[in-house]
């Protein structure tokens, strides 16, 4: 059986790992292990946790490519997808109805670590991979747009009053993007339960890097190599590849306070604003219409800021989200 933990320094492996074989299903996840033949730390890389979300699980099969054990010090660990069976089925995560007739439970997994190897398939799936994750120092969550978002790119530190709050900061500008959004145990998606969370619980220094738009099914390049180039500065800041990081011109955090815009009216929805455009308040970010083509609400930022999600569709519903938008914050110094 196939341990990612087990791969001697100077190998390079990938393989699967059992999650759940019975009679109802049987499911892997794939890993991929770079072990360098001098010694450091070792950085895990996540991919697929929501499995549709594309330019994560791309990112995450080409660094394993891309790095050998002769040119690395410590050990590289690839997850490309954790959810196996939602990617298969191509899902926005494993939240299908529980039936007699489907193996799906219902549950987020992003919701329910560390797991629980006795629980259901999405505890399985979240305990399977923890223990991996609980003995690596670094972790990267490749995420970046599902399929209904068009998403800013940033990374996403979580802030516990802690030493650890230091490490995770700094990995956050390390990465390189133009955007670091902190987070609290307050906030759901670094709330206990997630990931990000529970990883930084168990002292592995956790962030989550976003990049990609999840509407487009075949991922953009410029959005791969947003997490590829980012855990290549990573690497180099750590000392694990030889290297200097590349430093972003502006980087900036975002405040932490999401401000939604729904849809007023029903109709054809036409977004002109996009992600990571700079808004003023009571600027023309949308309009709906008619299938006639007139004009049923113009759709206008209630704030000075950024639009960190634009969620594509065409035809809405009253209340239905169409932006997410962010206020920026002071530059991070990096």
């Amino acid at each position: 059986m196939f341990n990612p933990l087990d791969v001697k320094p100077g190998e390079k492996q990938f393989g699967y790992v059992d999650v759940v074989d019975n009679l109802a299903v049987n499911i892997k996840m794939p890993f991929g292990v770079v072990n360098g033949v001098k010694s450091g730390p070792t950085l895990i890389v996540t991919g697929g946790l929501y499995p549709t979300e594309y330019c994560g699980v791309e990112a995450a099969s080409r660094l394993y490519q891309m790095l050998e054990p002769e040119k690395l010090r410590g050990r590289f660990i690839s997850v490309p997808v954790m959810n196996m069976h939602s990617f298969q089925w191509r899902t926005r995560w494993m939240n299908l109805r529980s039936t007699g007739s489907t193996p799906y439970d219902g549950k987020n997994v992003n919701s329910v670590m560390p797991g629980d190897p006795d629980g259901t398939l999405s505890d399985r799936i979240a305990y399977t991979l923890f223990q991996v994750l609980k003995k690596c120092d670094y972790h990267v969550d490749f995420r970046g747009g599902d399929l209904p978002e068009s998403h800013l790119v940033h990374t996403i530190q979580l802030r516990v009053d802690a030493e650890i709050d230091n490490v995770t900061e700094e990995m956050a500008k390390v990465f390189g993007l133009e955007y670091v959004l902190p987070g609290t145990p307050k906030i759901g998606h670094t709330s206990p339960g997630t990931m990000i969370h529970e990883a930084v619980q168990a002292g592995v220094a956790s962030i989550i890097s976003e990049a990609g738009l999840g509407y487009r099914t075949q991922p953009l390049e410029e959005f791969i190599m947003n997490h590829v180039d980012g855990t290549l500065n990573l690497l180099k800041h750590y000392d694990m590849i030889d290297g200097d990081p590349v430093k972003p011109k502006n980087q900036r955090y975002l405040d932490m306070e999401w401000v939604g815009v729904a849809a007023p009216e029903a109709g054809v929805f036409h977004a002109i604003a996009d992600y990571g455009d700079i808004l003023t308040d009571g600027q023309l970010i949308g309009k709906i219409t008619d299938l006639d083509g007139s004009t049923l609400a113009e759709i206008t930022s209630p704030i000075d800021g950024v639009v960190h999600t634009m969620y594509p569709a065409r035809l809405v519903f009253p209340g239905d989200r169409l932006y997410t938008l962010l206020r920026i914050d002071e530059p991070t110094g990096w």
